[in-house]
């Protein structure tokens, strides 16, 4: 269900920026880190990077719709190891434009969807190695955001978000005799920055 409602939304974008010239494409690298919220390990900064594809609305009101692809990573220290989340965020994105300058755009944005998470590292080729199962899932993916691009051209630019964007996740370990440790993994990403192209 979730899936054919993503591909109409995109559909729409296409078919509707087709007909108007509107579309945005941006794409960057992103700083982010995450916790582990049962034993309180704050993970470093990691760099990810993102797609995001907008469509402004032709109305009034300037508003843009879009979709945003990720892939963030933290590591965390594991018994002298490590180990790396990742989150992959699938987001739905909604944007008012501040008119300031032609080739400015000052722009607010929120975001929500779904994080898919894994992992791989020491802790998960221990479990494997040793009988145990190693299963992640993700969770709820929310944003909210300041962005400003600047345009060299009427096609080119470069562009910065940062805010507050969150993804939830969850890793869990199933022993020989079915015991279960889950653990509730967050990410937090900080800024993205990267090239912005209208179409």
């Amino acid at each position: 269900m979730a899936r054919k409602f993503i591909l109409a939304v995109l559909a729409l974008i296409i078919t509707a920026g087709a007909a108007n010239a509107q579309i945005t494409i941006s794409g960057g690298f992103a700083l982010s880190g995450a916790e582990i919220k049962r034993s309180n390990l704050d993970g470093e900064t990691g760099v990810g990077g993102n797609i995001y594809l907008d469509y402004l609305l032709p109305i009034s009101i300037p508003l843009s719709l879009g979709l945003e692809f990720g892939y963030d990573t933290s590591t965390f220290p594991y018994d002298g190891g490590e180990d790396v989340a990742i989150a992959i965020p699938l987001l739905l994105r909604a944007a008012y434009h501040f008119d300031l300058l032609p080739k400015l755009d000052l722009y607010l944005v929120g975001k929500i969807g779904f994080a898919f998470g894994d992992a791989r590292g020491d802790s998960v080729d221990w479990a494997e190695n040793s009988g145990y199962s190693w299963e992640t899932s993700g969770g709820l993916g929310i944003g909210f955001d300041v962005g400003i691009a600047f345009y060299f051209s009427s096609l080119a630019g470069v562009f910065a978000e940062a805010g507050f964007d969150r993804y939830n996740g969850k890793y869990t370990v199933t022993g020989p005799s079915n015991e279960r440790d889950s653990t509730r993994v967050e990410f937090n990403r900080f800024l993205t920055a990267g090239l912005s192209l209208k179409f």
